[in-house]
């Protein structure tokens, strides 16, 4: 039987409620009293007041279910019943409810919180991503679908992080407003972003070079002990060995790592050089994102007792990033999955130079 404010309830009846609600007025549950007449029970809106303390989220289901009764002390079980498109043993619980315990009587008795239909090892797995990958509710999604081939909505990851006591994942601070269009480029190579990241390697300062594909977000990662000219040069040379497509734009920001000397290397290879305007790292943006989950989740999981360590495991987590770290940009792609859409085979950017993808190696 369908009840006014579930969703087995037809929209019709619902709506002839409303319409019955609009037309007796405002109720006031609070001011209905419980009396008997002639000794049959009936419902009186006059006479006094009771107070019962019942949740907020109650009140407008209690108003509905108070409009049918006042229609069924007029009209009969029957009559409300055809109206209201209900069951006759509904309403009259509803009444028998209403003058054993008034208002209260009224409250849905369903449980708030209801049994999970999803297996205890999906919610095991759920919890895991969360407490130890540190994953939000979309990312957990593409996580179960890809790896354990588990298809559990975003609502349901969500509500049961909050039923094992998890609240949301904060992870930024207020930042600038987004861009009101986002967009990729629509082949591998039509730009090439890189950037450097300072890191914190037993004790000494280094630096991350970072390439990113904008189509494909492939990535070629480097750390050196220091940043200048030379080692830019150096990262140049090892992204155009690397990268399994001719690049035609490579777009840097303005750092003083990035000279004439870079300048003019980038316009020898055949290549166009686009530097991002001052103050703008939004320019820059897919690289920029990328430095944060190498924070999240390489840096700060790891510590390094020396340079020679920190290189490999970057080299490590590089091959790891591209080929099993799905990209939600990507609609759970993997960057090397991406590539594949569009190489097949792969053609390294340079006809002297074979393609490599050894990532931890070399």
């Amino acid at each position: 039987m369908a009840l006014i404010g579930s969703p087995r309830c037809s929209r019709a009846s619902t709506s002839r409620t409303l319409k019955y609600l609009v037309e007796s007025g405002p109720p006031a549950w609070a001011t209905v009293t419980r009396h008997d007449k002639g000794g049959a029970n009936a419902i009186d809106h006059d006479e006094g007041t009771e107070n019962v303390s019942i949740a907020t989220r109650h009140h407008h289901l209690i108003n509905s279910r108070l409009a049918i009764l006042r229609y069924a002390d007029e009209y009969g079980f029957k009559g409300a019943a055809w109206r209201f498109g209900l069951d006759r043993k509904t309403v009259r619980t509803w009444h028998r409810r209403w003058v054993a315990s008034g208002p209260a009587g009224l409250v849905p008795r369903h449980p708030r919180t209801r049994r999970r239909r999803i297996s205890d090892e999906a919610v095991r797995l759920i919890e895991h991503a969360r407490r130890e990958l540190q994953f939000g509710a979309m990312r957990t999604r593409f996580w179960l679908d890809r790896v354990h081939h588990i298809r559990v909505a975003a609502a349901t990851i969500r509500r049961v992080c909050r039923d094992l006591g998890y609240p949301p994942i904060r992870r930024t601070g207020p930042r600038r407003p987004r861009q009101p269009i986002l967009f990729s480029k629509e082949h591998p190579g039509e730009c090439v972003q890189i950037d450097v990241k300072e890191v914190n390697v037993a004790g000494q300062k280094c630096f991350q070079y970072t390439a990113l594909d904008d189509c494909t977000r492939y990535r070629v990662l480097r750390l050196y002990p220091s940043k200048y000219h030379g080692t830019s040069l150096d990262f140049l040379a090892t992204v155009r060995h690397i990268l399994p497509f001719p690049i035609r734009k490579v777009q840097v920001d303005n750092g003083t790592e990035f000279p004439l000397a870079f300048a003019l290397a980038v316009q020898e290879a055949g290549i166009r050089l686009r530097h991002i305007q001052p103050r703008r790292p939004e320019q820059n943006g897919k690289v920029e994102r990328s430095h944060r989950i190498d924070e999240e989740e390489f840096w700060s999981r790891a510590t390094f007792e020396e340079f020679t360590s920190a290189a490999q495991a970057l080299r490590a987590w590089e091959h790891r990033y591209n080929y099993d770290q799905f990209s939600m940009a990507l609609q759970g792609l993997t960057p090397a999955e991406k590539l594949a859409t569009f190489l097949s085979p792969l053609t390294p950017s340079s006809p002297n130079t074979p393609c490599t993808h050894s990532g931890a190696a070399a």
